[in-house]
C-alpha cells in the first residue's frame, strides 16, 4: 500500500466540466447563495442568513484540511470561477481507511449531472490518494436525487438510521451507503 495522501498543498482535481478546487474567502457570496437555499439546505442543516456563516464555513473547512482532518473542494465549472457547490469528505478515519462523504449543489444546477461527475472525482481521490478502504454516505431517505446519486456511483444501502435528523418539526430517516474499494476497483476495469 502507497503513503495515503499528506496534505502538503490543496489538491485540485478536475473532471470534464469542473475544476474542484480550495475555497478562498473570496467565495463567500457564491456559497452564501446555495448554502441560503432553504431547498437546497432540507436534508442539510438550516440555511445560512447571513455573509458571516458562509466566510465562517469557508474558515472553518480551511481550518480541518489545515489540521489533516478533512478535504472539501468547492466545484466550478471549467472557465467560469464561481463556486456552485461542495464536495467532499466529512470525516478521515485513516486508521480504518474509511471516511464519510457529502456534497451539495446550488439548485440551478439540478439535474445536469455535475455532482454525480465531482463525486466521481473525489471517491477516485479517496481511493487512489487517501488509501481509503471504504467510503461512507447518508442520505435522508426522502432525498430521491442525492439516492440517484448512490445508485449511479455504485453505493450500496447497508442500513436505516431511523429519527436521525430533525427538519420541519419532527424526525426523518437517513439510510447508510458505503462503496468499497473492491467494488470501486472492480467498476473501473
Amino acid at each position: 500500500m502507497s503513503q495515503p495522501f499528506q496534505f502538503e498543498s490543496f489538491p485540485t482535481l478536475e473532471t470534464e466540466r469542473l475544476l474542484l478546487r480550495q475555497l478562498t474567502p473570496a467565495d463567500d457570496a457564491a456559497v452564501l447563495r446555495f448554502r441560503g437555499d432553504p431547498e437546497v439546505q432540507k436534508y442539510n442543516a438550516p440555511p445560512f442568513t447571513t455573509i458571516y456563516e458562509a466566510r465562517d464555513l469557508i474558515h472553518w473547512l480551511n481550518r480541518q484540511f489545515a489540521d489533516h482532518s478533512t478535504i472539501a473542494w468547492g466545484v466550478t465549472l471549467k472557465g467560469v470561477d464561481v463556486v456552485i457547490g461542495l464536495c467532499g469528505y466529512n470525516y478521515w478515519d485513516q486508521y480504518h481507511q474509511r471516511a464519510s462523504v457529502g456534497y451539495d449543489l446550488a439548485q440551478t444546477y439540478w439535474g445536469q449531472g455535475i455532482m454525480p461527475e465531482a463525486l466521481q472525482a473525489v471517491v477516485k481521490f479517496g481511493f487512489e490518494r487517501m488509501n481509503l478502504n471504504r467510503i461512507e454516505a447518508e442520505v435522508a431517505a426522502v432525498n430521491q436525487a442525492s439516492l440517484r446519486v448512490m445508485a449511479k456511483l455504485g453505493f450500496r444501502q447497508e442500513g436505516i438510521l431511523s429519527g436521525h435528523y430533525f427538519d420541519n418539526g419532527k424526525f426523518h430517516d437517513d439510510i447508510v451507503f458505503a462503496l468499497l474499494r473492491v467494488d470501486y476497483e472492480q467498476s473501473q476495469s
